[in-house]
């Protein structure tokens, strides 16, 4: 099944990791790629229509609003990994630590599988494992710990500090049924809020 696209976008592409180049691979397969987690926004890439290998964190032809524009045709829906879970954006504070280090944090996007959390540590890598703790919001809200795999880190162009801010993207590992049980409140209440402003 072809993408359906409104730009013109290189159907050849080349991947560089480490020394050894892969490829040609098609704009479809560099997007299942990354689905899949076998290439990330860090790898460097190269097309017939670049001058040098370019990070695909710098390529517009994969930048998240260009790819969330491809997802949302119905016609390309089986090219993307459907979500097992509904995501909810959310601003809640949380601290994550990998037993040597503790970092602030701010949760931006979660669901009962995983989260978006933005921090300030740039040296944290996709296949680290982390632990996390959750801060309650109110007085009817539970802390709770859990541990998590980083699958993805979202790069900046500018040059990197100790305190640049990073997102980065989680699937929870282990969570106990208290944490468990307060996610899915948090994402009902988001969704209750959602719904009553539709109303409006």
């Amino acid at each position: 099944m072809a993408l359906n696209l409104e730009i013109p976008t290189c159907n050849e592409w080349h991947v560089l990791k480490g020394e050894t180049k892969y490829g040609p691979y098609t704009y479809q397969e560099m997007i299942q790629m990354l689905q899949n987690k076998t290439l990330f926004n860090f790898d460097y890439a190269w097309g017939s229509h670049l001058d040098s290998w370019t990070s695909l964190a710098e390529l517009p032809e994969f930048s998240q609003d260009r790819l969330t524009r491809i997802a949302e045709k119905e016609t390309n829906e089986e090219i993307f990994n459907k979500r097992k879970h509904t995501r909810v954006t959310v601003e809640i504070p949380v601290y994550a630590h990998d037993n040597l280090r503790l970092w602030k944090g701010k949760v931006e996007n979660l669901s009962e599988g995983g989260a978006l959390i933005y921090m300030e540590n740039p040296l944290l890598l996709p296949g680290h494992i982390i632990n996390l703790h959750f801060k309650s919001l109110g007085k009817d809200e539970v802390a709770f710990n859990c541990t998590a795999e980083i699958l993805t880190k979202r790069l900046t162009k500018q040059r990197i500090q100790h305190d640049t801010g990073i997102h980065y993207a989680v699937q929870f590992l282990q969570i106990p049924d208290v944490g468990n049980s307060q996610i899915e409140n948090w994402i009902k209440e988001k969704n209750k809020s959602s719904d009553k402003q539709v109303a409006k």
